[in-house]
């Protein structure tokens, strides 16, 4: 979950600790910090992205500014890219960095850190050139787009890195710096008599660039001064591909109809269409920030319990007795995380007049918003249940969730076709579907999750029964 990406450790669940701390105290300014926490690690990295997105969108509008949606196109293309092509990497590598952690062995994390950010650097630089080619974009954009492609990718990656030292205090330094350096570099550079549309880029990836340092200096100074420079990535690739592939599957699925409409209506639809999905996902991030509390301190203890009864012995009763507290927990955090989203996405819905007008939408842009926010709440559902898979180890059911969005999402899309007075349907209609069957998924396997456990034990084995 970096942020965008579901990636907590389910037997590390690292800073839950200090979240408990912070909740413990009673105070609304406590219960405000935790609040804040979970905000910026599940939300700091798109919510700074959306956040420039509107912010050029506004000023572009207020000053006359010309161009403005080129910069736009760029910075969508570059996201595009770098979060479905990394996703994979990004979520292997926060596991490999939670299970050094979790062993004792975090002098093997940095040595292949630092490769996997080189390597970034690189081929995101390649690709984002290659993106900026074939979307045949003007010199004077295609530069900067190609190195902030690079940036963001090694940013992610660092992020993931971040995610699995359970280091939130880093990507919260970061996400700080970043995201004024960036908001006003942007207002300056973006104007008509300085740089123009290249300024969005440039003076948003000056932010990015000071994220990028700030990451990867927290990240650096979390990791102990002597390495393993054996250590190796590989061997986690070859474990943990199923984890990548959802991970793919699900930023894919999040992509997949800007695509779509990208190839039935251009790229001036596609990039309009994109800031809108993106202003509707800010209405996720109260039930994303529930999401993280929930999981890191009231979840994690009951499913702590569970796996230490089974470590210690306790009795068949008791340990169906946690099993079933785990399935109650399950419950009260999937329903804590809806009757949060139901209730933004409702005063969202209320005042998409208001939001579409601030932003210069027509009635078609309008009604987009409005299937894009129902779209966001239900996949914001979808996403805590696929978190819990995620947590219990169920790798296949979480990929089967992420890749009903993408296969209905780009399937809907099309069928809808744009431009449509129904765009954004499609989506909504796949978040929908996407939901239930990760719904579905967790609750078969949680249902049997003591039978689980212990089928899943090597001792069980018919070879062992022999012996």
């Amino acid at each position: 979950m970096n942020a965008s990406t579901p990636g907590w450790r389910p037997d590390v669940a690292g800073i839950g600790w200090r979240l408990e701390r912070l909740i413990e105290r009673d105070s609304l300014g406590a219960s405000l910090g935790a609040f804040l926490t979970g905000v910026a690690v599940t939300s700091g990295p798109w919510l700074l992205t959306t956040l420039v997105l509107v912010i050029m969108r506004l000023s572009a509008l207020g000053g006359g500014v010309a161009g403005a949606s080129a910069g736009e196109r760029v910075i969508t293309i570059v996201y595009a890219l770098v979060i479905v092509l990394s996703a994979p990497i990004d979520i292997v590598l926060s596991r490999y960095a939670a299970d050094r952690v979790y062993e004792g062995r975090r002098g093997q994390i940095a040595g292949p850190l630092r490769r996997l950010v080189a390597a970034s650097l690189i081929a995101f630089t390649v690709i984002g050139a290659a993106a900026m080619w074939i979307a045949d974009v003007e010199p004077a954009l295609a530069a900067p787009g190609a190195a902030l492609a690079a940036v963001v990718g090694a940013q992610w990656l660092l992020l993931s890195a971040a995610g699995g030292l359970s280091s939130p205090a880093i990507i919260l330094r970061a996400f700080g710096l970043g995201a004024p350096i960036s908001v006003l570099a942007v207002v300056v550079l973006a104007r008509a008599d300085v740089l123009g549309p290249a300024g969005y880029l440039i003076g948003y990836g000056v932010g990015q660039v000071a994220t990028l340092a700030m990451l990867l200096a927290g990240t650096l100074q979390a990791l102990p001064a002597i390495e393993d420079e054996d250590a190796r990535i590989g061997p986690a690739f070859a474990e943990y591909w199923l984890l990548g592939a959802a991970a793919f599957g699900f930023h894919a699925g999040l992509w997949i109809d800007k695509l779509v409409v990208f190839a039935l209506a251009g790229g001036a639809a596609a990039s309009t269409y994109a800031a809108i999905a993106a202003v509707a996902w800010l209405s996720v991030v109260p039930a994303c920030a529930y999401l993280f509390i929930a999981v890191e301190t009231s979840f994690h203890r009951r499913f702590q319990a569970y796996y230490q009864g089974l470590t210690a012995g306790a009795s068949l009763a008791t340990l169906e007795r946690r099993a079933a507290e785990v399935e109650a927990e399950i419950a009260r955090t999937l329903r804590g995380t809806a009757v949060v989203q139901v209730g933004v996405t409702l005063i969202a819905l209320a005042a998409t007049p208001a939001i579409a007008g601030g932003l210069g939408l027509d009635a078609a842009g309008a009604s987009a918003l409005m299937w894009l926010l129902l779209g966001a709440g239900l996949q914001v559902v979808a996403m805590a249940a696929t978190l819990l898979l995620y947590y219990f180890d169920f790798r296949r059911e979480a990929a089967i969730a992420a890749l009903t969005q993408l296969i209905a999402s780009g399937a809907l899309t099309a069928l809808i076709g744009a431009p449509s007075p129904l765009l954004g349907l499609g989506y909504a209609l796949a978040c929908g579907l996407t939901c239930a069957a990760a719904l579905v998924q967790l609750r078969r396997c949680v249902a049997g999750l003591l039978e689980r456990t212990f089928q899943s034990q090597p001792f069980l084995s018919e070879d062992y029964a022999r012996e």
